[in-house]
């Protein structure tokens, strides 16, 4: 048993806390590619030393179905240690329940947890799930009296959702929160769109720090490196923990770098250069690390085959009628028209979401690898993954928006929600995709007037 409340570096987003007992692992991501090879990381841990964390592991909580936090590959490797131990998963309660019947599937022991209750695993161990956005979680952890708040992925950015949020929650004594931008800012000579992106991440931390005070900030869940020859670019301006510390240099609430198997107790957490190093070192070698490509190619005609059974999927889970009336009456004309370059073929392809994908000579909005298209077609959350592994390109003004509002419903539909008359009344999702597809847009155009275009 711990006799004092610890937290364990592991990797990218996740770490373990221990005490009274009761050890919650975050997030385990620890080998492998995710996003359709489009991320890596930047260290891997050892599997001898995943068994050893497993052991001293009770609960493994998961904030949301990305695999760089949910990774299905570890729960399949690590299948017997777990069950061994009797470990519980902990997640949100969802629409869909998608991931807690997955890994039930498997046999795994899960437990969802509703945004409002609060579970005691210990006396002096408590934990809350606040809900963010279409689908991430955070984890708010009170433990021997020092309070925990795991934001991860969590857009929690605008002062008037922090407001809300510390007026419900309180402030914390240590926050952990993403650091570097984790998705596409694409475009090979839009280095611009990815230093504000870089820049705006490190505002958000000061904002969350102003608002959530804690005395000690853990940066994390940006230890990655865009690792496929498409979208390598990206890695240009990415925050490194050299850069956040100089942005921070005249704040006060101190930052804390852990490097992978750094443990210290909660109670007396300080900053180690030596650990701010050791990730350094990894952030400056990026471009010696290896890359992945699409080895598999799909021609005109399997993409036609794969685009009809994405369809009939679609069809099933979605009013046609009321996709069709969409893009007749809604401004946006979502589900409509889009053009695709197949940079491994150098074919275009159009594709129309009530109609059919046949070959075209039309200008592009969007080019990408065969593979990619057809990522996308066999997998509804195929638009998500493509957005954030980055391996596209615009090639149209406003190329992506459309390619997007084409594709949406596959996001909807991973999410548990269908385009039907009843959807109309969750008016909150809506909303955000609408402004997810408004932010992109307004980046886009602001690098295209910083080039003078």
């Amino acid at each position: 048993m711990t006799l004092k409340p610890t937290i364990e570096f592991v990797n990218h987003a996740s770490v373990l806390v221990q005490h009274d007992g009761i050890g919650v692992l975050s997030d385990p991501w620890f080998f492998g590619s995710v996003f359709h090879q489009g991320w890596s990381l930047l260290h891997e841990t050892p599997d001898e030393e995943v068994r050893d964390l497993l052991k001293r592991t009770t609960h493994i909580w998961l904030s949301h179905e990305h695999p760089d936090h949910f990774s299905p590959p570890f729960f399949m490797k690590f299948r017997d240690e777990i069950l061994a131990q009797g470990i519980v998963i902990l997640f949100q309660t969802t629409d869909d329940g998608r991931v807690t019947e997955f890994l039930r599937g498997k046999g795994f022991s899960v437990r969802e947890i509703p945004e409002a209750e609060t579970l005691a695993l210990a006396p002096d161990f408590k934990l809350q799930i606040y809900k963010s956005d279409l689908y991430d979680s955070a984890l708010l952890m009170e433990v021997a009296g020092q309070k925990i708040f795991n934001l991860n992925d969590c857009p929690l950015h605008e002062q008037k959702d922090l407001d809300d949020f510390v007026a419900r929650y309180g402030t914390c004594d240590l926050l952990l929160t993403q650091f570097s931008y984790a998705a596409w800012k694409g475009g090979r000579d839009r280095a611009d769109w990815r230093r504000r992106a870089a820049g705006s991440k490190l505002t958000v931390m000061k904002k969350q720090i102003a608002a959530l005070q804690p005395k000690v900030c853990l940066p994390f869940a940006s230890f990655v490196y865009f690792s496929n020859t498409l979208n390598a670019y990206m890695n240009d301006e990415v925050n490194s923990p050299q850069k956040v510390l100089a942005a921070f240099e005249r704040e006060k609430t101190p930052l804390l770098f852990m490097k992978p198997a750094e443990v210290q107790e909660l109670t007396a957490l300080k900053p180690d250069q030596q650990s701010v190093a050791w990730w350094q070192e990894r952030f400056e070698a990026v471009s010696e690390l290896p890359l992945t490509e699409f080895e598999e190619h799909f021609e005109v005609a399997d993409l036609r085959r794969s685009y009809q059974l994405y369809q009939q999927r679609i069809f099933r889970q979605n009013s046609k009628s009321i996709m069709w009336l969409a893009n007749k009456l809604l401004p946006l004309k979502p589900f409509g028209v889009t053009h695709v370059r197949l940079l491994d073929q150098q074919k275009t392809v159009r594709i129309e979401m009530l109609g059919d994908l046949q070959e075209s000579s039309e200008f592009p909005d969007v080019e990408m690898h065969s593979a990619s298209l057809d990522f996308l077609f066999k997998n509804d959350f195929g638009l998500d993954t493509l957005f954030v592994n980055g391996c596209f390109e615009e090639a149209f003004e406003d190329g992506f928006s459309r390619f997007a509002k084409c594709f949406a419903v596959g996001n909807l539909n991973a999410m548990g929600l269908s385009v039907r008359f009843s959807l109309l009344f969750r008016l909150e999702v809506i909303r955000l995709l609408l402004q997810k597809m408004k932010t992109v847009r307004n980046n886009m155009h602001g690098s295209a007037k910083n080039r003078g275009d």
